[in-house]
């Protein structure tokens, strides 16, 4: 695999440390996992050679970027675009990234959530065959290294997604179906599972034949801080109890949705704790990646919260990250 990846890493104008350091990441993430990537993995050569970053990009920021390894997308099973879905992939394999798609498989209805109570007895059926075939057999197509994380955040219900549903079973069931059928025509993926990271996550583990890696997902929102904490959190104080709810299942885990939002400081703060953290701690020792989402909430947060802006520019993830090595090798 490194014969591939190295001259990709090359086109993209890397230096030696920073090529050595994703390189490094992304042979660990591609690794056969045998058993808990808490005390396992090669010995570490350098600070953040553990950990591959990534991004959901939709308005291109990060497009002529060097940093990400990772490029996330998200698709609607049941309204895919199959055009646009072949280009991105295409635009991931010329920048040598790793592909990570999140298939969100709603349902047919206009609103495309109505009959979500019948959602997993239709796929089990065979009734989204087709939705299945057309997006596993173009990423079996694709040839590159793609990670597929179906049906995410299950475990919280609150009407904004129909698979996320107080039957752990079924949705336990109709992700096995998912896996299986994609398997066939796309052998090289890799599945994430990937929950919120609530305490009831365990209930909707669909067994580990059928998982490679735990995903969560991590918010750090300056405003939810105070209210809810009395006072704001940095990284490891916000991922602690998701981080050991995840690494109990033996999986290597992924922050599949990473945002930070506030003022200035807070954010770079919290971004700083996060390199920081990753390079000199080996509390999160199972962490594997960490995908940023580069974008204005979607939706809006309860609480009046409103929608946060998770946005950064190139120059800001980079200015932090060196600013927290920096200060890491004065002390």
């Amino acid at each position: 695999m490194s014969d591939v990846i190295r001259p990709c890493l090359r086109r993209m104008g890397m230096s030696n440390l920073v090529a050595r350091l994703l390189l490094t990441g992304l042979m660990v993430m591609f690794a056969p996992f045998n058993g808990s990537g808490e005390g396992s993995g090669p010995a570490e050569a350098s600070p953040l050679d553990h950990v591959a970053f990534g991004v959901y990009d939709p308005h291109g920021s990060f497009a002529g970027a060097r940093e990400p390894a990772i490029e996330h997308i998200f698709v609607f099973w049941q309204a895919l675009d199959l055009r646009d879905f072949r280009h991105r992939l295409d635009q991931a394999r010329a920048s040598g990234r790793i592909m990570m798609v999140t298939v969100e498989p709603f349902t047919r209805a206009p609103n495309w959530r109505d009959g979500g109570d019948q959602l997993f007895q239709e796929i089990l059926r065979g009734g989204y065959r087709d939705e299945i075939s057309t997006i596993c057999g173009t990423l079996g197509d694709f040839g590159g290294r793609v990670l597929v994380r179906w049906g995410h955040e299950m475990e919280k219900p609150t009407g904004r997604y129909p698979w996320a549903r107080r039957d752990a079973r079924g949705y336990q069931a109709a992700f096995r179906h998912f896996v299986d059928q994609c398997r066939r025509m796309a052998p090289e993926t890799r599945y994430v599972w990937s929950p919120v990271g609530e305490r009831n996550m365990g209930a909707y583990y669909p067994g580990p034949a059928h998982v490679d890696f735990v995903g969560v997902s991590l918010w750090g929102l300056q405003s939810y801080d105070e209210r809810f904490h009395r006072g704001v959190r940095d990284f490891p104080a916000s991922f602690r109890e998701k981080y050991d709810r995840a690494a109990r299942f033996g999986k290597s885990v992924i922050i599949a949705e990473l945002g930070v939002s506030g003022d200035r400081n807070y954010r770079e703060n919290w971004l700083r704790s996060l390199f920081e953290t990753l390079a000199r701690s080996e509390s999160f020792r199972a962490l594997r990646a960490v995908v940023y989402f580069n974008d204005k909430e979607p939706h809006y947060w309860p609480f009046g919260l409103g929608s946060p802006d998770w946005r950064v520019t190139p120059d800001q993830w980079r200015a932090v990250q060196t600013s927290a090595l920096q200060r890491l090798a004065a002390r």
